[in-house]
């Protein structure tokens, strides 16, 4: 039996963030820097933006000269895309290049106080004492196929964030074993340092239906990925109970449909016409040349 954890929307982008400030060792005060971390500043706010989209914005540095990262949350429901961008920043600074997505420079201007922020983990509360900031400047970013837009020159500060980011309990769990009634058809793809990978689930042949893609992408200097997650009735995944073939036929934001069959070639394997829009990036193809498909026993 293996165990197995989900990766959803909100898993995703804890993983960005983490991913980011993990050779610091621990996250430092907002605005701050850290005793006992290399992290020298860290950011974040967040704001709306059209067609039903917010922003979370956070930006953290570890080197003397400015130099770090900015990462865009950018979400709505179920779906979003999240953006890592070089960024500099001072106390007083955030500064970044996001080139046809436009720009952020701001200054911070502390409040002169502290509160103390609560986490909402469970358990037992995490809890830190911080030093509020306030932003002022200019924040301007444009989705790509207009999906979303976001302008304004006082972002709100959101350092609730921080605590956020530490709570347990991230994601979902799976289990994998030959003799569960339930199944898991998983795709991958990769071409350079772009990937796309898809994931739909089920607990028995007559369950709904959980799918999750993700793309990841390399544009320059920045990193960008997108997802989307849903639950669908029964008919949207299905297959045999030797899991010899298998069909997935989803709904919206998918179109198409595509075929598994165990018994094709490597290369004739996976085949159809599935597509899927993402924030940013529609009609994106689930079953082009080089994607790897597996099916095997499953419980989400």
């Amino acid at each position: 039996m293996k165990a197995g954890r989900s990766r959803g929307w909100r898993a995703a982008a804890a993983l960005a963030v983490l991913a980011m400030v993990s050779a610091a060792g621990a996250l430092a005060p907002v605005g701050a820097s850290a005793t006992d971390s290399d992290l020298k500043h860290a950011f974040a706010f967040r704001l709306d933006g059209s067609n039903g989209y917010s922003i979370v914005a956070l930006a953290a540095n570890e080197r003397a000269d400015g130099r770090g990262e900015v990462v865009l949350f950018v979400s709505r429901g179920n779906e979003g895309a999240i953006y890592m961008a070089p960024a500099v920043l001072t106390a007083t600074s955030v500064e970044a290049d996001l080139g046809l997505l436009g720009e952020i420079s701001l200054d911070v201007i502390p409040s002169g106080r502290e509160k103390e922020i609560r986490s909402g983990c469970g358990g037992e509360p995490e809890t830190t004492r911080i030093e509020p900031q306030r932003f002022r400047g200019n924040f301007e970013f444009h989705g790509e196929e207009g999906y979303t837009d976001a302008v304004t020159d006082a972002p709100r500060e959101y350092t609730q964030f921080f605590l956020w980011l530490v709570c347990d309990g991230v994601g979902g769990g799976e289990t994998t074993e030959g003799s569960l009634p339930g199944a898991r058809l998983k795709l991958h793809a990769r071409n350079g340092p772009n990937r796309l990978e898809l994931q739909a689930n089920k607990n028995r042949p007559g369950a709904r239906s959980r799918f999750e893609v993700e793309v990841h992408e390399e544009r320059g200097k920045m990193r960008i990925s997108r997802s989307t997650s849903l639950w669908a009735g029964a008919q949207a995944f299905q297959y045999d109970p030797l899991l010899r073939t298998a069909t997935l036929d989803p709904p919206a934001p998918f179109a198409g449909e595509a075929r598994f069959s165990r018994g094709a070639t490597p290369a004739n394997r996976w085949a159809g016409n599935l597509t899927v829009d993402l924030p940013g990036r529609s009609n994106v193809r689930l079953s082009s040349a080089g994607t790897r498909a597996t099916l095997i026993h499953a419980k989400l």
